[in-house]
């Protein structure tokens, strides 16, 4: 089947990398987007090592304790960009509160099923989180007074994309096991297309972020 040998998620990972190294400018005066680069280059890092070695070079290996352990980086990134793309008071204390919850739900599933087994419970309030700070990013743009022109705005692409894949994934995650059993054609589960079209959805939303930093940062030296 040309859909399971075509990583279209790692493909879109790449894409957004490179978009980051070449329209994030340098010496740009919100300096978290910066981080976005480091962190891309972990994503890709996980996630083509995957690749290489489930689909490529067939090796039976368990790849969720590196899926868990990648797990808090990632936890840990979409809190502190939303506290920063947030302005509202006391978002830092959530993103803290927050962060602690999904600590301890962390760490209780990781004793009561092991390292070797996809914490996608953890995985899935996350991602509700995330969904709850999306929609408060957009409350938080009814309160601003002065006008901003949301299609041109980066924080505004990086959180639409943000709020279609986590939204679409949280429902997912809910039905984890059932949907790793469904398979198309016996070659690949319904869980993995799902999740590779709503993947190739939210990065490019990212990629559009990183142009209209690069757009605006033109604009202001014009």
């Amino acid at each position: 089947m040309i859909l399971a040998k075509i990583p279209f998620s790692v493909i879109i990972e790449w894409m957004c990398l490179i978009a980051s190294i070449l329209f994030i400018p340098r010496n740009l005066f919100q300096k978290f987007w910066k981080l976005f680069i480091p962190y891309l280059m972990i994503v890709v890092t996980v996630e083509t090592f995957s690749y290489l070695v489930g689909r490529v070079i067939n090796l039976d290996v368990n790849k969720h304790f590196i899926y868990n352990t990648f797990l808090l980086i990632w936890i840990a990134f979409h809190l502190w960009i939303f506290t920063k793309i947030i302005p509202l008071k006391n978002v830092k204390m959530l993103s803290l509160l927050i962060g602690f919850t999904i600590a301890v739900s962390y760490f209780i599933e990781w004793f009561n099923f092991g390292f070797n087994f996809y914490l996608y419970r953890t995985d899935t309030l996350a991602s509700g989180c995330i969904v709850l700070f999306s929609v408060i990013y957009y409350i938080s743009l009814f309160k601003q007074d002065e006008y901003h022109d949301l299609l041109t705005d980066a924080a505004f692409w990086f959180v639409t994309g943000c709020l279609i894949f986590y939204g679409t994934t949280t429902s997912i995650n809910a039905f984890f096991e059932e949907l790793v059993r469904i398979r198309i054609k016996d070659q690949v589960s319904l869980r993995y297309i799902i999740i590779n079209i709503f993947n190739v959805i939210m990065y490019s939303c990212w990629i559009k972020s990183f142009l209209c930093l690069k757009n605006k940062r033109i604009y202001i030296q014009v």
